[in-house]
């Protein structure tokens, strides 16, 4: 069974890769074929609809890499941890966030729910 650490790495590490290939062989890795990912402004169900949904992200904030900012607590089938993006001079808004995610028997994400707990004021209309 792979461990918790190791799946958060993999999910860090499907957000941050540029690459097509190489982020569509993570989220197979990191994602079961049903898993789901599901925030205030994005979601996807299936290793197709999570790669697009990164992908988009990617191209809405180009620059920006996902950084483990917590600890990683995880009981039954349960793991929490929060991430952080930005305040570089590449990618100069700062944004932070803590996921919650449910891991299938297999070691692999089931489902994560992501909230936002900081990020740039939205812009004036």
């Amino acid at each position: 069974m792979v461990g918790v650490n190791d799946i958060v790495v993999r999910y860090l590490a499907a957000w941050n890769e540029q690459d097509a290939k190489r982020r569509r062989d993570l989220i197979a890795a990191t994602w079961t074929e049903d898993g789901t990912y599901v925030d205030r402004v994005r979601d996807g169900r299936g290793h197709d609809a999570i790669d697009g949904m990164i992908a988009k992200a990617q191209g809405q904030f180009p620059g920006y890499r996902l950084n483990l900012a917590s600890g990683i607590e995880a009981h039954h089938d349960y793991v929490r941890f929060s991430w952080v993006a930005g305040a570089t001079a590449d990618a100069p808004l700062y944004i932070k966030g803590t996921d919650f995610a449910v891991i299938a028997d297999d070691g692999r994400i089931k489902s994560v729910v992501g909230f936002v707990d900081a990020a740039p004021a939205p812009a004036a209309r």
